[in-house]
């Protein structure tokens, strides 16, 4: 695991009890809840199938052959200009 300026803060939201319990069940097998954390999402994302393209170049159907990264650039830069001018 990544330690140091490589590392970014992740925060979940549950019931107190079930946080209890699961720091309890991490200090029982010796590790941080962190880790535990760690270590759950890891086994979690290898299980997902990756169902995406490699690349926006591999788009197909009505994308197909579209330059996608220069007309998100481009949408973005307009969404910017509109928002400094709402807030002159």
């Amino acid at each position: 695991m990544p330690t140091g300026k490589h590392l970014k803060i992740l925060s979940v939201r549950l019931p107190e009890p079930e946080v209890r319990r699961i720091k309890s069940l991490a200090a029982s097998r010796g590790v941080t809840v962190q880790e535990a954390v760690h270590q759950a999402l890891v086994s979690w994302a290898l299980a997902v199938p990756n169902t995406a393209p490699e690349s926006l170049a591999a788009l197909q159907g009505s994308l197909s052959g579209v330059d996608v990264f220069t007309i998100m650039k481009r949408e973005k830069k307009a969404e910017f200009a509109k928002d400094r001018r709402r807030l002159q």
